[in-house]
């Protein structure tokens, strides 16, 4: 009885000092905590590889809500490089000092998108929703399949409406053929929304409020657009609405498509039409 309660004591004092290792390394275990995101949606960062010593971790979705802390473990104390690429982004490398224990950058890591890659136009759906006009822009490759998980590039958009015409008088109708654009309703720019839920598959989307269009009983309208991509490497934000401001609008397509060719490689533009756009709620 004595040695049996002799070999549980021994076993205990094992399990105790296992522990105690345990807790001790893991005290002082070599952690780098830190977060990435987009640069202009603050969301996640699709398909991102980040490598930091031997180590790497390979981000998708992270949250609906916002990014989510991203952790390396068991790294060398010292200096290092926290390199971060993405398919469309410009590539970060960080260099960090880590000492032992827990480390995290207090600022998330900025990732700069520069293009929607393998864009080779945009297709736009519209829909109603209490007056104003919805459209969902959708970025598409050569071979016609949708670009999906791409970066959120500031986009600058415009659109133009007006009556859609068949045969001289206003279309009561769908119809692929006959029409012609009447009465101008509306004429801007359109502010856009990206979406970062999991589950969607078009992020962009864009609205003209029905209250800034001129009321008119016609059944159909026609709406085009012209979607600006910036190259973010090249051109910021306000430079790029800067060039907007003095371009030709979409009433002189031809001009206007002359005008953005003559900024070079700042940006590339792409022209689309919707026909048969339903102009009220039946």
């Amino acid at each position: 009885m004595r040695t049996r309660t002799v070999l549980i004591a021994l076993a205990v004092l094992v399990a105790l000092a296992a522990l105690a290792v345990f807790l001790g390394m893991s005290r002082f275990d070599t952690t780098l905590e830190f977060r990435v995101q987009d640069s202009v949606s603050g969301q996640w960062v699709w398909n991102a590889a980040v490598r930091v010593q031997d180590r790497f971790i390979r981000a998708f979705y992270q949250s609906d809500a916002g990014t989510v802390p991203l952790l390396f473990t068991h790294l060398e104390p010292g200096a290092s490089m926290l390199q971060v690429s993405a398919l469309g982004y410009v590539p970060v490398a960080i260099p960090v000092k880590l000492r032992r224990g827990s480390n995290r950058l207090a600022q998330p890591i900025r990732m700069v998108g520069y293009e929607i890659p393998h864009l080779q136009r945009f297709y736009v759906f519209e829909g109603l929703d209490n007056g104003d006009i919805v459209s969902q822009i959708r970025p598409v490759r050569s071979d016609g399949r949708a670009v999906v998980n791409h970066p959120c590039v500031p986009l600058w958009v415009a659109g133009r409406v007006t009556v859609q015409m068949n045969h001289g008088r206003p279309a009561v109708e769908s119809s692929e053929t006959g029409n012609v654009r009447g009465d101008e309703l509306f004429q801007g720019i359109i502010p856009w929304q990206w979406d970062s839920r999991p589950e969607t598959i078009f992020r962009y989307s864009a609205r003209i409020p029905g209250s800034k269009m001129k009321t008119d009983p016609s059944l159909y309208r026609v709406i085009d657009y012209v979607i600006v991509v910036p190259d973010p490497r090249r051109i910021s934000v306000p430079d790029l609405d800067a060039v907007m401001s003095a371009a030709p609008n979409l009433s002189d397509a031809h001009g206007l498509a002359a005008y953005l060719d003559r900024q070079g490689k700042n940006l590339r533009y792409f022209f689309d039409t919707s026909w048969n756009v339903k102009g009220r709620e039946e």
